[in-house]
């Protein structure tokens, strides 16, 4: 079975061989990986690393809300530089494309924002517990990662000055939330000529939603969504996600608004404390995030 980790630290120019040996020495005097091998699941260490890894990034995956929020984007580099303009202009006749202000103008977003989970456990436990509650309880990780990454997208939302929104103001949300309300915001952004996609709204709000027969006739299944219960697709051709960590209601273009880039995905590294008598697992990410076009995205009171 191939090793995504070990794939993925051999191609990073940061990381390497080098890197990827002293992860392995750490595994091997490590009690953690050493149960999974002890158990016969796996037949050496870059395998338990490997499983370990997967286990973190399913629980990951499942629930990367922020993502579903801005255009994502792998990188390498310490440093990106975006150009602003979004819109390809036409032009009568022949020649070079016409420079534009918005060409000119460049945003640099550092992909230097890094944060960490881990768990931990007592050598005795490690003897004692099957590799089934320790694996249960690890991927605890890539949810926590998830969570705190999408903290941060949606604080680069709230933090945009009402001002730079589609409206040029923030939006009043009604209690309990009106179709109008979902209509009129969406139209704000196809009015700056962006073409909103993902409407983000808290539990509550999207509660309000269920209430309302226009958006009930709206929506739809769709299989491949494998985050089932947090998506939910419409015939609006806008997909509507909902998570406690959304304090006001957003209606985006997330092909224009901005990117979160990801230097390095959650990944997993040995972790021990003898002078504790305490073993583990840590798990990290790095990744940059930024606004390039404010207007692509109205925000609601609530």
């Amino acid at each position: 079975m191939s090793n995504h980790l070990q794939e993925s630290i051999l191609k990073d120019p940061e990381l390497g061989q080098r890197y990827w040996d002293e992860l392995v020495a750490k595994a091997q005097r490590n009690p953690f990986f050493a149960k999974a091998i002890k158990e016969g699941l796996y037949s050496d260490v870059a395998g338990a690393l490997g499983a370990v890894q997967d286990t973190v990034w399913a629980a990951a995956r499942a629930a990367t809300i922020g993502r579903e929020l801005l255009k994502v984007l792998a990188t390498k580099n310490a440093l990106e530089r975006f150009p602003c303009e979004v819109i390809a202009y036409a032009f009568d006749g022949e020649g070079p494309p016409k420079k534009t202000a918005a060409r000119a103008s460049m945003t640099d977003i550092k992909a230097n924002v890094e944060f960490s989970s881990g768990k931990e456990w007592t050598e005795s436990f490690l003897e004692d517990a099957s590799w089934n509650v320790l694996e249960w309880q690890t991927e605890a990780i890539g949810y926590a990662l998830a969570k705190r990454e999408t903290e941060k997208v949606v604080a680069l939302y709230n933090a945009i000055a009402a001002a730079d929104l589609a409206n040029g103001s923030e939006s009043t949300i009604a209690s309990p939330i009106t179709w109008a309300n979902i209509t009129d915001n969406l139209g704000y952004v196809e009015g700056q000529d962006f073409h909103p996609n993902v409407v983000a709204v808290s539990p509550t709000v999207y509660s309000e939603l269920l209430r309302l027969d226009q958006f009930i006739h709206g929506l739809y299944l769709d299989p491949r969504n494998i985050k089932k219960g947090v998506i939910q697709h419409t015939t609006l051709d806008v997909t509507f996600i909902r998570s406690s960590l959304i304090t006001k209601t957003l209606f985006i273009d997330t092909n224009a608004v901005g990117v979160l880039l990801v230097r390095r995905d959650s990944t997993i590294k040995p972790y021990e404390d003898p002078a504790r008598n305490v073993y583990g697992v840590v798990g990290s990410q790095r990744i940059g995030l930024g606004i390039l076009r404010s207007k692509a995205v109205q925000r609601g009171s609530r």
